[in-house]
């Protein structure tokens, strides 16, 4: 039985420049190769589809992770 991801826009989870500050900072501290491949594939979808992105509430937890480590 297959599981269905819940996800929300990210414009209901943040600003623009929240989002893009959350972008810079996660680009800036991230530290491994999946950090950097996921900071890249979310700046990416944001290009591609801009604040109408969707973010599961995981993806969510990783971007604060990268953006607040230090």
């Amino acid at each position: 039985m297959s599981r269905v991801i819940s996800t929300r826009p990210a414009s209901s989870l943040y600003t623009p420049d929240r989002l893009r500050d959350l972008l810079s900072d996660a680009e800036t501290n991230a530290s491994s190769d999946w950090d950097r491949d996921f900071i890249e594939t979310m700046q990416a979808r944001l290009k591609q589809y801009g604040m109408g992105m969707h973010i599961s509430s995981l993806q969510r937890h990783h971007l604060e992770r990268i953006a607040s480590s230090i």
